[in-house]
């Protein structure tokens, strides 16, 4: 069994490296974030809901040049979908503000991600739901 101190601070570093990651590249090479879905991950954008990553995608890289400014983030490992390799699902939430083109006002947003351990690719995780508002 794996310590949940252990289970805690793997995760919180891994949040910490997606948000960053993440971020970076959907204000820069947005194209790239379909990296981070799978076909059947569940997708909600500010009450649009998209049924897999190929138009969610095609919807992203038609919007404007984007600027985050995260304020905070949190995160909660999910020890129920541990699995064998003792990786565990992690719920990351996000708070913000994000500029779109050259608008001089920037907008407030919430960011919820369900991170689930990619067994296709030991060590790494996809994104499987998401919601924005």
């Amino acid at each position: 069994m794996t310590d949940l101190t252990s289970v805690i601070d793997v995760s919180a570093r891994g949040a910490e490296q997606f948000v960053e990651l993440y971020y970076k590249l959907y204000d820069s090479q947005r194209s790239l974030l379909q990296r981070f879905y799978r076909d059947d991950s569940a997708i909600l954008w500010n009450g649009n809901a998209f049924p897999g990553i190929a138009q969610y995608n095609e919807f992203l890289n038609s919007l404007t040049n984007s600027s985050h400014d995260i304020q905070s983030f949190d995160c909660h490992p999910i020890p129920a979908t541990m699995n064998s390799q003792g990786a565990c699902g992690i719920l990351v939430s996000v708070s913000g503000a994000v500029k779109y083109g050259d608008s001089p006002r920037k907008r407030l947003f919430s960011q919820a991600f369900m991170l689930i351990p990619d067994i296709e690719k030991s060590g790494t995780f996809y994104i499987q739901s998401e919601n924005l508002r």
